[in-house]
């Protein structure tokens, strides 16, 4: 988890202007598990500052993605944010719509995205990998007995 003095001492190095909402914006996101949407850090910040916007935000979403801090993973409903911008997979709950990285499959992924590179003439400039399936509270029940 990084500490709200190394996010800031981060920001500042690359030039962020820092306010009190943009620093818990970029807090949520990056010690968030869950790949948060707009609406998911929106809440969460304005638990403690009631007068935030949404275009603050998004604005401020737009700025941590083009600092490299965080990546917009669009889906088909809607955009969850990651902050773990490493190669890795993602797993997605097609039940609740939850999305987690993978704890395991890191240097597959890595390994990968090094073969197409090296034997290819293709230039990678990003990757992404998800699973869908269900979460452990979303599971279907076996039926494999009812059968």
């Amino acid at each position: 988890m990084t500490t709200q003095e190394e996010l800031a001492t981060r920001l500042r190095q690359l030039g962020i202007r820092l306010t009190p909402q943009r620093l818990a914006i970029a807090e949520v996101v990056i010690n968030s598990g869950d790949h948060p949407s707009v609406k998911d850090v929106y809440e969460r910040v304005k638990a403690f500052f009631p007068y935030v916007t949404l275009a603050t935000v998004y604005s401020t979403l737009d700025v941590l993605e083009r600092a490299a801090i965080v990546r917009e993973l669009p889906f088909q409903r809607l955009s969850r944010y990651d902050a773990n911008l490493s190669p890795h997979a993602n797993l997605v709950c097609i039940g609740c719509g939850t999305v987690v990285d993978a704890d395991v499959g890191q240097n597959m992924v890595a390994e990968l995205r090094r073969i197409l590179e090296g034997e290819s003439d293709f230039e990678v400039a990003a990757q992404r990998v998800d699973f869908y399936g269900w979460c452990s509270g979303c599971a279907p029940a076996d039926d494999s007995q009812a059968s």
